[in-house]
């Protein structure tokens, strides 16, 4: 299970272990249970009271008559399904996959949302390394296991998830490494070698951004301008929330990530 918000105190809190455990216990509650009951299951939380009227406050679970239990409905599929169909029927002849992926990204596909909302599926999402002059972003389509640089920079505290990355970046300050690629990829992008070895080189050919076979090129789309899909304006925002992801996954189809390039205006 999922839990979106845009609150990022909430959404921090909510990672917590201890927080988890207890979300695990009231998903699985079959009827409302007292607090003598709830402390009797965890009586090593010695934080429970404070999460408890956090949750409460946040109207993730819902107190009545000294009784606790789940104030959410998780959603199990996507309410959308028809909506996302007749779009890619009109939209197919217009534009690429890769293009509405991008203006996606761009755009509404976010997983920030004002209502907290539980979900019991795996959704889309992006990472970014930006840069003054461009961004490198992934779209993902259940989880980060790509080995993809903004994949790596947002899972630096987990480097087992990417050690081939892990053991020739480190934990390198990213401003100097982004600047460092910008160098590179410039040089790149103008059909010409690089200067000389590096590992910030390195890394742009282990995570697929750049090739050196047959001969030095870009191996990601480099996008100067987002396309301008007209579509009916999306009211309800849970709504526009599952549209946005749900047409994510079927325009990745069977591709775990996509990567690009966009650059920055001056």
């Amino acid at each position: 299970m999922q839990i979106y918000t845009e609150n990022k105190k909430l959404s921090q809190e909510l990672k917590k272990t201890e927080v988890q455990a207890l979300l695990t216990y009231f998903l699985d509650l079959d009827e409302p249970v007292i607090l003598r009951t709830i402390r009797q299951e965890f009586p090593k939380n010695h934080h429970l009271d404070k999460q408890l009227e956090l949750l409460i406050s946040s109207k993730i679970i819902s107190r009545e008559d000294r009784r606790y239990q789940l104030n959410q409905t998780v959603v199990q599929a996507y309410p959308t399904t028809q909506m996302v169909i007749d779009f890619m029927e009109n939209q197919s002849k217009n534009y690429s996959d890769d293009e509405v992926l991008i203006w996606l990204a761009e755009g509404i596909l976010s997983n920030a949302i004002s209502d907290t909302l539980f979900v019991g599926f795996p959704l889309p999402f992006c990472t970014r390394l930006e840069n003054p002059q461009f961004d490198i972003v992934t779209i993902n389509k259940r989880e980060s296991s790509a080995k993809t640089l903004p994949n790596y920079f947002a899972e630096i505290d987990q480097p087992q998830k990417f050690p081939e990355l892990a053991h020739l970046l480190g934990d390198v300050n990213r401003e100097f490494f982004t600047n460092q690629l910008t160098l590179i990829i410039e040089r790149i992008a103008k059909g010409k070698a690089p200067s000389r070895a590096s590992i910030f080189l390195e890394s742009l050919v282990i995570s697929g951004v750049i090739t050196n076979e047959p001969e030095w090129g870009m191996n990601i789309p480099i996008v100067e301008q987002i396309a301008e899909i007209e579509m009916q304006e999306l009211v309800d925002e849970k709504v526009a929330f599952f549209f946005a992801h749900e047409l994510t996954e079927k325009l990745l189809a069977e591709r775990e990530s996509f990567t690009y390039l966009i650059k920055k205006k001056a």
